[in-house]
């Protein structure tokens, strides 16, 4: 498995931005205490996808949410990417249509297959997140997130 530097993620952890926490207060009914965590818990999640091959599953979107929030804040982000990530710009790609279409094919083809290697993909990020950030985190992540923030409850907390 890919090796991080768990000195970065001591210092990513040490990272802050009040203007994306703010706006994200903005746009959802939370408390600070939560945005934070949130916001702590993205940082955890850009650390471990330096690693090819972890993505975000749907069940995490609130912290796919808070990184689209983090991006908005362009000329910060390019700085947060150099100095914590030490890259210029630490890119978020969602799937491309062809990818998508791929997928969709893929079901419609041989739908266990399909399954089967979307499984092994989450089994992977599942193992990198155990590896790298613990018990707690996939505790968090893969149980308590998906039933906390479900794509209906983050509806529901938006303003």
């Amino acid at each position: 498995m890919n090796n991080l530097d768990r000195q970065q993620l001591t210092k990513l952890l040490t990272f802050t931005d009040e203007d994306a926490i703010s706006r994200f207060m903005d746009m959802y009914e939370m408390e600070e205490d939560e945005v934070r965590d949130i916001f702590e818990e993205t940082l955890k999640f850009l650390y471990i996808s330096q690693i090819p091959g972890v993505f975000i599953p749907d069940d995490l979107l609130i912290i796919d949410e808070m990184w689209h929030n983090l991006i908005l804040f362009t000329p910060q982000y390019h700085e947060f990417s150099k100095e914590y990530l030490g890259t210029p710009y630490f890119h978020h790609l969602p799937a491309s249509k062809k990818e998508k279409e791929a997928r969709k094919s893929a079901m419609l083809a041989d739908s266990d297959k399909a399954k089967k290697e979307y499984l092994n993909k989450l089994e992977f990020l599942l193992s990198v997140t155990y590896d790298h950030l613990g018990a707690d985190t996939v505790e968090k992540w893969f149980n308590i997130y998906p039933q906390k923030y479900s794509k209906a409850n983050i509806n529901k907390l938006r303003k």
